[in-house]
């Protein structure tokens, strides 16, 4: 005797396959936002501050829209959603973490740090890389100072007086931007000029804070 599927049998197998494919729907919309926030970070150079972080939380936020439309017919539509927006923003926190700052940001972050007295900028120097594979943007500022040790303790205590944290060993940190004081000249320096006759070496890096 041929079975005969019950149709409720059937409705539910047809119910269960249309929820599947809105999981994976809803897993899809949070991949491909969280690539393209992501990638926007990344390729303009946003990335690796604290705004930033704020910036990615609040764009991944956006896949609420069609995570919505996708599950809201769910008998407990709340609760995914409470998942959905929590995963969201964790996604954007990590997202607002990486790479790190683009070399116009970094210049401008040389360009508004203090200058020892008497300093004479011999080069500057710069590497950029976004993504930060290897290294992140870099900008080196090399001067010739009377004094090194007086010079980086000059700078680096009107650094703390603008609100710039003391890591240790020349090297402070801010809003995840990062500055190196050394008495010789930075590796990133290719050929460094010499110091006039008298006068000594500063060198002022800026970069990603932990970078530097």
């Amino acid at each position: 005797m041929a079975m005969v599927t019950e149709p409720a049998d059937v409705e539910r197998r047809a119910t269960a396959g249309r929820w599947v494919l809105r999981g994976v729907g809803v897993l899809a919309v949070m991949t491909v936002w969280a690539f393209l926030v992501g990638a926007t970070l990344l390729l303009t150079g946003s990335g690796g501050t604290a705004v930033s972080t704020v910036v990615a939380v609040t764009a991944m936020m956006v896949a609420l829209v069609p995570t919505w439309f996708l599950l809201r017919a769910a008998p407990s539509r709340g609760w995914f959603m409470a998942l959905a927006a929590t995963v969201l923003v964790a996604v954007g926190f990590n997202l607002g973490g990486l790479g790190g700052p683009s070399l116009a940001r970094m210049t401008s972050v040389g360009a508004s740090l203090p200058v020892a007295t008497g300093a004479q900028l011999l080069t500057v120097s710069s590497v950029e890389n976004t993504l930060c594979l290897q290294e992140c943007s870099q900008v080196s500022y090399l001067y010739a100072v009377h004094d090194s040790g007086t010079a980086r303790a000059d700078v680096g205590t009107e650094l703390l007086a603008r609100g710039w944290e003391a890591l240790g060993d020349g090297a402070y940190c801010r809003d995840r931007f990062g500055v190196r004081l050394t008495d010789t000249a930075d590796p990133a320096i290719d050929d460094p000029p010499a110091p006039p006759p008298g006068m000594e070496l500063l060198s002022v890096a800026t970069s990603r804070c932990g970078e530097s």
